[in-house]
């Protein structure tokens, strides 16, 4: 008889013990779950902070975790947005330039003509 109580109350306490698992299992599925929905849901600034903080965790650059997890929060319109004007800054640092050696050679023209009519 106290071995069949003794049994009786191994069982017991390995059910109780694996449900008690089991929903601690549960609580923090329901926990990752909730943490990625944000992160999928909460725009460039939250995905800017769970890059740094997942860079933080595997001793990365913590600002470049943080750059690209922003980046990758970004919708695609802001994505193409962010190419183009990366791939269109030289051209307009050159035509830039361009301009004003042309608005130079205009002032130096009428400083010349000035000084002669004048």
């Amino acid at each position: 008889m106290a071995t069949t109580l003794r049994v009786a109350g191994e069982r017991l306490l390995a059910a109780i013990v694996d449900r008690l698992a089991q929903a601690a299992l549960e609580k923090v599925d329901d926990l990752a779950a909730g943490l990625e929905r944000i992160a999928s849901e909460g725009g460039p600034g939250v995905g800017a902070a769970v890059g740094a903080g997942r860079a933080y965790a595997e001793g990365r650059n913590v600002l470049w975790g943080a750059i690209k997890g922003g980046f990758a929060a970004l919708g695609t319109a802001a994505k193409v947005l962010i190419g183009v004007v990366l791939v269109l800054a030289p051209v307009l640092l050159v035509l830039s330039l361009v301009v004003l050696i042309v608005a130079a050679l205009v002032w130096g023209v009428v400083a010349a003509v000035r000084a002669i009519a004048g």
